[in-house]
């Protein structure tokens, strides 16, 4: 794990991004488990048992779907 982001790194970074929020979703969220010393999805699980991003289920109005 490298060291935990201060809050002002993660203001910094995130405040000057213009990506859509599809392109920075998953390293925003990496960024947060930084900033609260958290350990992330993949180094949590690294097998995708409980802990991943887009992880396959089933709706609960039917038919399959994803959800982090």
């Amino acid at each position: 794990m490298t060291h935990p982001m201060t809050p002002d790194e993660f203001i910094i970074k995130w405040q000057r991004t213009t990506l859509k929020e599809r392109s920075a979703a998953q390293e925003h969220f990496c960024d947060l488990c930084q900033l609260l010393n958290e350990l992330t999805p993949a180094a949590a699980d690294p097998t995708g048992a409980f802990y991943c991003f887009e992880h396959g289920t089933i709706k609960t109005t039917g038919g399959q779907g994803w959800a982090d």
